[in-house]
C-alpha cells in the first residue's frame, strides 16, 4: 500500500483514531466509579511494537497519552521482554514513577499478536477511585502512604487471570466493587483495540503497523520541526509561584529554541517537599510536551513524531524531579501549571498564541470520604474547575479543565455516591482577570455534609494566595477561596465537616490577556448585561460608565 499517498494515509490514520475510540466508549460504558464513568479519566493508545504512541482517542487526557508510551517503552518491554509475552497476557501497574505520577493512575498494556508476532501494544490508564493508603490528597508525606503499589505485573497469563492479584487489589481498597469493576473495563477496552487491529490488518492486506507507522510519525514530526523554525533562535525564560503548603513553591522554565529543536530546562525550581505534591518525571514531560504542541502545532496528527523534536530536563532533587520514594498523590496541583509556565516563557515571540494562567490549571479535587449509617465506606472526587486564561481575540472560558481534560461528576450522580447535598454551583462575577481579553470566570459551589456523622473532606487547591497571573499586559484572576462556617480553612488536606454543616469553594478566576484598557466597549457592556461584571468591577477594571 501507497503511504506516501496522502489520501491513503489520512484515510488509515482515522481509522485508528477510530480504533482507539471504541475501546474508549467500551471502558466508560462498562466502568464502574463515578470518576472513571462520569469524569471520563482514562484514555486508550494504541502503540506500535516498540511501544511508541501511535494514535489514541478524541477524548483524551493530555498526560496520560504520552506518560503511557513513555512507560512501556522504559519499563514495560524490559520487565516483560516481547519474546516473553503470550497471546493474552495483560500487564499492568501503578507504580507512580513508572506511570503517571501517583498510585491511583492503573496503567494497563495488551500486546496484540498476529501471525504469532507482537505488531502492536493496546495500553489505557484509569484513575482508579481507592487503592488503597490515604485518601488522595497533599497529606502523604512518602509514596508508601499512598496506598499498595503494583509491581509491572501480569493480571492475566494466557487470558486466565491471576486471581491472588486481584484479590490483593480488592483487600487493599475501600471501594472493592468499583475498583474490580475499573479494572475489567480496561482488559475489556484494550481486548477492543486488539480485535479492532487485527481487523484492520486483515481488511487492508498488511502484516502488521511498522511501515505505516513510520510514515504518520515523519509527517507529524516534520510539521512540529517546521513550526519550531518558525520560531527565533533563543533562551525564553519565565518563572511562577504557587501557593505550596508550608511555603510557596518556585517554579522557572528556561525554553532553548535552536533551529528545528526546542528544549525545556527547570534549572533553579524549587527543590522537592515532604509532601504529595512532587512531580515525577513522566508526569512533567507530558506536560512539556503538551504545552509545546498546544502553541507550535495543534492541528496535525499527535503521536510519537510530534515530541521528538523536544525535550526537557530538572534538576535531580527538584519538585520536578524528585527522589522515587517522594510522595506524589496530588502532583497534578504542581504538574498542571507547567503549560502556563512555558506560556510565559514564550508570550513575547508567540503573543497571539499564548494564552494566560488558567483557574483549572490545577484542577480542584474535592474528595469526601468516610463511612455510612450501615458501616460501609464511601469515597469519591468532585472536580471544581476555574476559569480558562484570556486569549487573543478570545476571552477565557467559564470554568475549564486546563490541562487536564477532565469532565465532571454530574451533581445528581455525585450525591448518589457521597451523602452530601451540592447547594450551590454558580459562576463569580469578577473573577476572570481584567485584560483586553478577560479571564474566564471561577465558579462558587457549597457542599452539605448529610451523613448523620462527620465527614473528612481532602482538598486539593491552588492559587489561593498566588491568583493566576495574566500576559501581556492582563491582570490577575480573582484568587481561590474555601471556608468552613464563614471562617477560611487551609486549602490543602483534611478537613472535618461535621454533618449538616456546609463548606464553601471558590475556584480561582483566569488570567486576562492585553491591557484592560483596550478592552472594546461592546464587550464590557456585555458583560454588564449578563452579569459576568459587575458596575463597580466595569469601573475599578475598565474605567467604564
Amino acid at each position: 500500500m501507497n503511504f506516501a499517498d496522502p489520501i491513503i494515509l489520512q484515510m488509515l490514520w482515522n481509522r485508528l483514531v477510530f480504533i482507539t475510540d471504541q475501546a474508549d466508549l467500551a471502558l466508560g460504558r462498562t466502568a464502574f466509579s463515578p470518576i472513571v464513568r462520569e469524569n471520563h479519566d482514562f484514555v486508550t493508545v494504541l502503540m506500535d511494537a516498540d511501544g511508541n504512541a501511535l494514535a489514541q482517542c478524541t477524548l483524551a487526557i493530555p498526560v496520560f497519552i504520552s506518560t503511557l508510551p513513555m512507560a512501556v517503552k522504559t519499563y514495560f518491554l524490559k520487565a516483560h521482554p516481547p519474546h516473553t509475552l503470550k497471546p493474552g497476557d495483560v500487564l499492568a501497574t501503578n507504580n507512580s514513577r513508572i506511570g503517571t505520577g501517583h498510585p491511583p493512575d492503573l496503567v494497563m498494556v495488551t500486546p496484540i499478536f498476529h501471525q504469532g508476532t507482537i505488531v502492536a501494544y493496546a495500553g489505557c490508564i484509569a484513575h482508579l477511585p481507592d487503592v488503597g493508603g490515604r485518601p488522595q490528597s497533599p497529606d502523604s508525606v512518602d509514596v508508601f502512604e499512598e496506598g499498595i503499589r503494583l509491581p509491572i505485573l501480569k493480571l492475566f497469563r494466557e487470558g486466565v487471570a491471576n486471581q491472588d492479584i486481584f484479590d490483593i487489589i480488592a483487600s487493599s481498597s475501600r471501594l472493592p466493587e468499583e475498583v474490580l469493576g475499573d479494572i475489567n473495563s480496561m482488559v475489556a477496552a484494550n481486548d477492543v483495540m486488539r480485535r479492532e487491529v487485527l481487523a484492520f490488518l486483515r481488511e487492508y492486506e498488511l502484516n502488521g503497523l511498522g511501515d505505516l507507522a513510520q510514515a504518520i510519525y515523519t509527517r507529524s514530526e516534520s510539521h512540529m520541526r517546521g513550526a519550531i523554525r518558525r520560531l527565533p533562535n533563543g533562551v525564553y525564560s519565565a518563572e511562577m509561584v504557587l501557593d505550596g503548603i508550608d511555603a510557596d513553591i518556585t517554579l522557572r522554565a528556561a525554553v532553548h529554541v535552536h533551529d528545528d529543536s526546542i528544549h525545556v530546562d527547570y534549572e533553579g525550581t524549587s527543590p522537592q517537599v515532604e509532601y504529595g505534591i512532587n512531580v515525577a518525571p513522566h508526569y512533567r514531560i507530558a506536560h512539556s510536551l503538551y504545552a509545546l504542541k498546544c502553541l507550535l502545532d495543534p492541528v496535525s496528527p499527535n503521536n510519537e513524531g510530534c515530541a521528538r523534536p523536544c525535550t526537557d530536563s530538572a534538576p535531580e532533587g527538584s519538585i520536578l524531579n524528585p527522589r522515587a520514594t517522594a510522595a506524589g498523590a496530588a502532583r497534578n496541583l504542581v504538574g498542571h501549571t507547567i503549560p502556563s509556565l512555558i506560556f510565559r516563557a514564550l508570550a513575547d515571540v508567540l503573543p497571539e498564541l499564548v494564552q494566560a494562567d488558567s483557574g483549572g490549571a490545577p484542577i480542584w479535587g474535592i474528595n469526601c470520604t468516610g463511612t455510612r449509617q450501615d458501616g460501609t465506606p464511601y469515597s469519591s472526587i468532585q472536580n471544581f474547575h476555574g476559569g480558562q486564561g484570556g486569549r487573543y481575540q478570545l476571552d477565557g472560558n467559564d470554568t475549564l479543565s486546563f490541562p487536564s481534560n477532565c469532565k465532571v461528576t454530574p451533581v445528581e450522580i455525585y450525591e448518589r455516591s457521597v451523602p452530601v447535598v451540592i447547594e450551590r454551583k454558580e459562576l463569580i462575577a469578577d473573577s476572570g482577570g481584567p485584560g483586553r481579553f478577560r479571564g474566564g470566570l471561577a465558579q462558587r459551589g457549597v457542599i452539605r455534609n448529610i451523613s448523620g456523622a462527620p465527614m473528612n473532606i481532602y482538598l486539593n487547591t491552588e492559587h489561593v494566595r498566588h491568583p493566576c497571573f495574566g500576559l501581556l499586559g492582563g491582570k490577575p484572576g480573582a484568587p481561590g477561596r474555601v471556608e468552613l462556617g464563614n471562617t477560611p480553612v487551609p486549602t490543602k488536606g483534611r478537613v472535618i465537616l461535621a454533618d449538616r454543616q456546609a463548606l464553601v469553594i471558590e475556584t480561582p478566576g483566569g488570567g486576562g490577556w492585553g491591557e484592560p484598557a483596550e478592552r472594546d466597549r461592546s464587550l464590557v457592556e456585555r458583560d454588564l448585561h449578563d452579569g459576568l461584571v459587575t458596575q463597580a468591577g466595569a469601573r475599578r477594571d475598565y474605567g467604564y460608565g
